[in-house]
């Protein structure tokens, strides 16, 4: 087998898309029915999301089949999963207070279930109590450190892998959107979720403005110019350029937008046949900037 045959695409989505292990843990946690005594099977989930619970568990694809079989019996084994990717994989804020707000919902549906086994309470105590301290050390670790610091370390670093081209594959508007998710789910959004008012504003301005520049400067445009219509903003690079992979993960990142609420997002990530009548026809690098800022920041927890 060539070295290109046993390239495995997810890794390269994992090590660019930071965001993607992050988003993965709270659909997992999100996927775990307590109600109904099942699980969501891979095979209803991408393609993109089985191959990284492949990844994330150690587990290969052959075996994927058992897996599966062995968590319809019940859900302390997903519990068992669970409790291995918060501690392996999840590491942003977000990611681990979304968890606990499942956890917590998993527990009230096994309260209202006088049958359920003891194993599974037992299950969902012990992750509550291990996502509690992970918390509490998150938040002692941000006391420590400067949470501007952190933030701003993690932007200079996500719009450096954008500078050197490292989304070039992506269309332009698409590389934006990578950028924004990256710093939602890292550093930078937590910083973003603990300041208000005028620090938040100032936030969000230093990241627009810094995105418009380096938009512009793929675009070839001047900060203000429009191009003639929207479909230069989303075209994908050549054929030859064309990154699957790539726009898998952005499809994935960006499964929470909708048309109407965030037209923008779901037009780039999801790349539908017919765009929201809300997207802009005409655009500058600074009204696609600005308006996915607003969508991904302001108009959504996500």
């Amino acid at each position: 087998m060539t070295e290109a045959e046993n390239f495995d695409p997810t890794v390269e989505i994992s090590s660019l898309f930071g965001s993607v292990p992050e988003k993965f843990v709270v659909d997992f946690a999100n996927g775990i029915d307590v109600v109904r005594e099942r699980q969501r099977h891979m095979s209803t989930r991408t393609g993109l999301y089985a191959r990284l619970y492949d990844g994330f568990t150690g587990k290969a694809a052959q075996n994927q089949a058992q897996i599966n079989a062995s968590l319809t019996d019940g859900v302390e084994g997903a519990l068992n999963w669970l409790v291995d990717l918060t501690q392996s994989v999840a590491k942003s804020n977000r990611a681990i207070y979304q968890v606990q707000l499942r956890v917590n919902g998993l527990k009230q549906d096994v309260a209202s279930l006088a049958n359920y086994s003891a194993d599974t309470r037992q299950a969902l105590e012990r992750l509550s109590l291990h996502l509690g301290e992970r918390c509490s050390a998150l938040e002692l670790k941000v006391a420590r450190i400067d949470s501007l610091q952190r933030a701003q370390t993690q932007l200079e670093s996500v719009m450096g892998k954008w500078g050197a081209g490292l989304f070039a594959r992506l269309s332009l508007t698409g590389r934006c959107y990578a950028v924004l998710e990256e710093l939602r789910w890292g550093a930078f959004g937590d910083h973003f979720l603990s300041v208000s008012g005028a620090q938040r504003q100032q936030l969000l301005e230093d990241l627009s403005n810094r995105a418009i520049i380096q938009l512009s400067q793929d675009a070839k445009v001047g900060h203000g110019e429009r191009i003639a219509t929207r479909n230069r903003w989303m075209a994908r690079p050549l054929p030859a350029e064309t990154w699957r992979a790539g726009e898998e993960a952005l499809a994935y990142l960006g499964d929470w937008s909708c048309p109407e609420r965030s037209p923008m997002t779901f037009a780039i990530s999801q790349v539908p046949e017919e765009l929201p009548l809300q997207m802009p026809l005409l655009g500058s690098a600074r009204r696609m900037t600005e308006g996915l800022v607003s969508e991904m920041f302001l108009e959504t927890s996500v």
